[in-house]
């Protein structure tokens, strides 16, 4: 016999709310929870089949061992056994900094909580993880200006009248609830407006009020544009600025006679909109989502400094529908400064942790100059 069990989706951080149908341990049916206070009863394609991927018959379930015949099933206490003591082996001629832990995030939750745990056990700090290869430069930036690089932010996006996605396609990517129909309710709102910047005409292009076609790889110096018109102008909001910047005074100079003109020429861009767009980011209640448009691109970490910038220069940085800081139960990441002697860097690479995490794409040069 069956029943219906509330719990939420593990494939993207918004874990919207589902409702699942369970008889012999098994996923029936999944439909998504009117009654989570999030996802409100939206659910996208991967959560609509999570049963699929649950289910899947190539989904590994018992240990497997590579032997010459191929990989052969084995039970558990010989695979423990057999991994324990090679470890051992290994930490006892190398040391802690010969072992690293790949893997872990979204949809891999315990495999991260228990891997480090296993790692730190072991004394080592090497964890390779795929947000190291797409965010680490965002996450450095919010260290130098937040304080710390697991303080990053959010979208208000339920209190705010625009929107400003930069490289980023929510109605396909989500990364938001409910991220289609907020995006097509921004764009269809009198009142509120959508804004795009990206190369592409994305889905989410498509829907917007605004869509700013950027050329590649021109993104910082569009913000540097967009700041220096607002400085020119004197739309900066000083009242935040004084009550809770630091540091101003040194940045402002960087703007002045800058090429405006010449710099959104470059970036094909139309004078008149990118300036039309910074007079409403001086009046309107707005908040940014950048994506991996951005976190792809060229000078990407100088991008997210720009963008964290324009935020608090407007005042949208930690206010009611701007960005803002989530609370959280347990941190995404811990804060590793660069600087600290403490802090391990790889071994090619010389490459520093950031959010207490490396990048997997370093792994075959370390693996390079271990073997030669």
């Amino acid at each position: 016999m069956s029943e219906w069990k509330k719990t939420s989706c593990g494939l993207c951080p918004q874990n919207c709310g589902l409702e699942m149908e369970i008889a012999d341990n098994r996923i029936l049916k999944v439909r998504g929870d009117k009654d989570n206070p999030r996802s409100q009863g939206y659910i996208c394609v991967k959560g609509s089949h999570v049963a699929h991927t649950h289910h899947h018959a190539d989904r590994l379930s018992k240990p497997l061992k590579k032997t010459p015949n191929g990989f052969e099933e084995i039970g558990w206490d010989q695979a423990i056994t057999e991994i324990s003591g090679k470890l051992k082996a290994i930490l006892a001629a190398h040391g802690p900094r010969s072992l690293a832990h790949m893997g872990g995030g979204q949809g891999c939750h315990f495999q991260a909580a228990f891997g480090l745990g296993l790692l730190k056990g072991l004394g080592s700090k090497y964890y390779y993880n795929p947000v190291a290869q797409e965010l680490t430069g965002y996450f450095w930036v919010c260290g130098k200006m937040l304080g710390r690089q697991n303080l990053f932010t959010i979208t208000d996006e339920e209190h705010c009248d625009m929107m400003l996605a930069i490289g980023w396609n929510g109605m396909e990517s989500h990364q938001i609830p409910r991220a289609p129909l907020i995006l097509r309710e921004f764009a269809k709102n009198p009142d509120k407006l959508l804004v795009v910047i990206d190369p592409r005409k994305s889905e989410t292009a498509k829907a917007a009020n605004i869509h700013l076609a950027i050329k590649p790889g021109t993104d910082a110096l569009l913000t540097k544009a967009m700041i220096a018109i607002i400085l020119e102008n004197r739309w900066e909001n000083r009242d935040y600025i004084s009550r809770h910047l630091t540091g101003f005074e040194t940045i402002a100079p960087w703007f002045r006679d800058f090429d405006i003109k010449g710099a959104i020429e470059l970036c094909e861009l139309a004078y008149d909109d990118v300036y039309a767009l910074c007079r409403e980011l001086s009046r309107r209640k707005w908040c940014f989502h950048a994506d991996l448009g951005c976190y792809y691109t060229r000078h990407s970490t100088v991008l997210s400094y720009l963008q964290m910038m324009l935020a608090p220069i407007c005042g949208r940085l930690c206010v009611p529908g701007g960005n803002i800081i989530p609370g959280h139960f347990v941190p995404l990441g811990s804060h590793t400064d660069e600087n600290d002697p403490k802090t391990w860097r790889t071994v090619a690479t010389n490459f520093p942790s950031i959010l207490g995490v490396f990048p997997p794409n370093v792994l075959p040069e370390v693996n390079n100059g271990l073997n030669s």
